[in-house]
């Protein structure tokens, strides 16, 4: 029994230690960090790819692409999502996951999620054949025919 105690605390102490030193190049697992991660509240938009990956869109514009651990049959025909988290942040560890409220809900765990500048979105929408969303610009005033 003191045997098995000594054990799970070097494993803990083992496990603390990688991930209190997540810093670029110190050895530590991409998925043990923060680089990916966006908070709860300032998703502002989102869009269906498929049945199990998806673009959320962050106050400030930011895209991240999440890929779903298993797909999901409402994610392209529901427009109500959710997450459900710990911290108020949603990462792709820690059993984050998303919630499709269909007439059943689904509660699908998060495999990855991926920042996205503009370019890498554009080119994900190319990959599943989708147009990006469209700028449609306002005439200017006093422009038209009258």
């Amino acid at each position: 029994m003191q045997r098995a105690r000594m054990l799970v605390t070097a494993a803990a102490a083992v496990i603390a230690s990688g991930c209190a030193s997540n810093q670029p190049g110190s050895g530590t697992p991409a998925f043990l960090t923060y680089d990916d991660c966006f908070f709860a509240r300032a998703m502002s938009d989102w869009r269906p790819l498929d049945n199990r990956n998806l673009v959320v869109f962050t106050g400030a514009r930011r895209a991240y692409h999440i890929q779903l651990a298993t797909p999901s049959r409402g994610l392209r025909f529901d427009d109500t999502l959710a997450f459900t988290d710990r911290d108020g942040r949603i990462c792709p560890f820690g059993g984050d996951a998303v919630v499709i409220n269909g007439l059943m809900p689904d509660r699908i765990p998060i495999a990855s999620i991926r920042g996205l500048d503009e370019g890498q979105l554009e080119d994900l929408y190319r990959t599943y054949n989708i147009a990006g969303p469209q700028i449609i610009e306002a005439p200017e005033l006093g422009t038209e025919d009258e």
